[in-house]
């Protein structure tokens, strides 16, 4: 099932996710060649969606980019360093992923088809409101810097996108 949400600048996120995917390394040099429009993620590092829709609004509300496209701005946005190669590194997959979450952008007028990149995937769909089983919760409090104690008083997402949203000031 497909999770989609308008943002900020008339634009449409669409999110899928997949286990068992059986050509994460294919997917991800056409990603590298450019010739795959969308952003693919670990979900291990993803509480909700709306996580990842943070992230997205802010990269296309952006006047300036700070990488190179706008998917790899959502993953540099997802991550609170500041450092492009490290942000990417993290949040971006790697050749032995068998779990991805996809996302699309879809602007007006830009001629992006997320279906053409959905059915690229060569894994099993499941409806992206299982990606909380997924999330390594141990692994975003280290990645977030997420302390104990605020569990006390805020529910994880809260703090995250926080996390997101605060980025350019801490």
């Amino acid at each position: 099932m497909t999770y989609s949400l308008e943002l900020g600048d008339n634009s449409t996120i669409k999110m899928k996710l997949y286990r068992n995917v059986k050509n994460v390394a294919e997917l991800r040099q056409k990603i590298l060649n450019r010739t795959l429009d969308c952003c693919i993620t670990k979900p291990s590092l993803i509480v909700d969606p709306f996580q990842v829709v943070v992230a997205a609004n802010k990269a296309v509300v952006a006047e300036k980019l700070t990488t190179k496209s706008i998917y790899s701005e959502i993953l540099f946005n997802l991550s609170i360093s500041k450092n492009i190669t490290q942000s990417l590194q993290k949040f971006g997959i790697d050749d032995k992923e068998r779990e991805i979450l996809v996302v699309v952008v879809e602007r007006p007028n830009d001629g992006n088809d997320c279906e053409v990149v959905f059915r690229q995937i060569d894994g099993e769909e499941i409806d992206v409101s299982r990606l909380e089983e997924l999330a390594n919760l141990q692994e975003i409090k280290k990645v977030y810097k997420l302390s104990d104690l605020e569990f006390e008083h805020l529910p994880m997402l809260n703090s995250v996108v926080s996390r997101i949203a605060g980025k350019e000031f801490l």
